[in-house]
């Protein structure tokens, strides 16, 4: 009788391990951590950066306004969004002296985990151009919530 109980249980339990279904376990996301660095530096030291304004151009819409508020803000990193309807951003950065460019093109993928999840993005860089900051480099191309960058960028 005890083996019979044990039996049910450990087949209960097996089955039920089988329908867990977090929606939540995805780790993509739709954006590009990119970092600043000084470009003139013998080693990688990272750059405080003042834009007044960063705008998307594809889509028009503004990442970061600075422009209104009283201190200086700054920033050595900055999410960049990706847009799963295309498969190219272009991103314009401007401060007081100079704007600088940055096209970033990427491979957006369709998932669908389980039949209850919502289908969600995942993206991989293909490859990042500026004509106006010194270079910039992908460091990592899967965009991901445990990578801490995707892109560097010196100037």
């Amino acid at each position: 009788m005890r083996n019979g109980i044990f039996i049910i249980v450990g087949v209960w339990l097996a089955i039920s391990c089988q329908e867990i279904k977090d929606c939540e376990l995805d780790s993509s996301t739709d954006y590009a951590w990119v970092n600043f660095y000084q470009a003139d530096s013998t080693d990688k030291t990272e750059k405080e950066v003042a834009f007044s304004l960063v705008t998307e151009t594809t889509s028009n819409f503004y990442l970061l306004s600075t422009a209104d508020t009283v201190d200086n803000d700054t920033v050595s990193v900055m999410g960049l969004f990706m847009n799963s309807e295309t498969e190219e951003v272009n991103y314009i950065f401007q401060t007081d002296s100079q704007d600088y460019d940055l096209k970033i093109q990427y491979i957006p993928h369709l998932r669908i985990y389980y039949d209850e999840c919502d289908p969600v993005y995942s993206f991989k860089l293909d490859s990042v151009y500026s004509n106006t900051f010194d270079s910039v480099v992908i460091v990592n191309r899967v965009l991901d919530r445990v990578v801490p960058s995707n892109v560097e960028i010196y100037f």
